[in-house]
């Protein structure tokens, strides 16, 4: 059976949206730009124009963009929060009460049923990286987005089985990348553990750092290790030759030119404290996908309903 065409459609929607979301964050987009038409980006998605058109429209109703006949599309200016991101679309809140209201949740109890869909238990998350950096980055990531403690292990500190991290044997939960998959779900069934293969956000090595590596960006990194995962990362992505590698610690950070666009890893954001660095930080990156983010809430969710459940026995 086909893909419905509507599951198409939304999908480029949040693909897009993200897009200008980050890029209004990021600076590299701003009120009254004018972005890819919809015969540009046909080829890119795959789908015919018309898609684009529909899922432009969209935008247009939660009033991101601007559609003007026969003169393109535009970013829509539009009052913003103190990061630079427009207020929340009145519909999607609109339809978050409705869809509660059918569930017999009024309007005014919905979001005590949400706290308490990811406040009722406090889960630990561990997360088996390839670098501090990396590992680092995922537990911002899993502590800020989906309420989890987090700790980070290195894979190569885990060859041996007789030594187990006090922390991997407390956690809820296991979290990797698909380099370290087998090693994790090994160590999930060794030790009864859940476990999510955490895939990244396609869009993160498409439109967003496309848009970024049209000019020199700098990546402050904590290990020459993350750095050459960057570099191979984005080696697929025009304009590579403009993402310039720091590593805090070895290279010298005045080398980044003032003002220039700058991602700072979170390990290096700690060790700097309030050591200030010439180029633009740029907000920090989302990097886990929309399927694992499902995979993750539905794990938060689940376990939190069962101990509401037990608690009312």
């Amino acid at each position: 059976m086909g893909r419905d065409m509507s599951e198409d459609r939304d999908a480029i929607v949040d693909t897009l949206r993200g897009r200008v979301l980050r890029g209004l964050q990021a600076g590299t987009l701003a009120a009254g730009d004018r972005l890819p038409s919809a015969r540009a980006l046909a080829s890119e998605f795959g789908v015919d124009h018309r898609l684009l058109v529909a899922s432009y429209k969209v935008l247009e109703v939660e009033r991101l963009v601007e559609l003007r006949p026969r003169g393109g599309v535009y970013v829509l200016a539009r009052a913003s929060s103190e990061d630079g991101l427009p207020p929340l679309p009145e519909s999607w809140l609109v339809d978050v009460l409705v869809q509660g209201l059918g569930r017999e949740l009024p309007g005014p109890e919905l979001h005590e049923w949400l706290r308490r869909c990811v406040e009722t238990l406090r889960l630990r998350a561990v997360v088996i990286a390839e670098t501090e950096d990396q590992g680092s980055g995922l537990c911002r990531e899993l502590c800020d987005d989906f309420g989890f403690e987090s700790d980070s292990v290195l894979a190569g500190t885990l060859r041996d089985p007789e030594v187990i991290p006090l922390a991997i044997r407390r956690a809820d939960l296991l979290l990797t990348t698909g380099a370290n998959a087998e090693l994790v779900r090994a160590l999930g069934r060794e030790h009864r553990k859940a476990v999510t293969i955490i895939e990244v956000r396609p869009e993160l090595r498409g439109g967003e750092w496309s848009l970024l590596l049209r000019r020199p960006v700098y990546a402050v990194v904590a290990t020459p290790e993350f750095g050459a995962m960057l570099l191979t990362f984005f080696a697929h992505l025009p304009g590579i030759d403009n993402l310039r590698i720091i590593v805090h610690g070895r290279d010298d950070l005045s080398d980044i030119p003032e003002g220039a666009p700058t991602y700072v890893t979170q390990r290096v954001r700690a060790d700097l404290g309030g050591v200030r660095i010439p180029g633009r930080v740029l907000p920090s990156a989302r990097t886990i996908s929309t399927e694992s983010a499902r995979e993750l809430f539905a794990f938060v969710v689940r376990a939190n309903i069962e101990a509401m459940s037990r608690a009312a026995r």
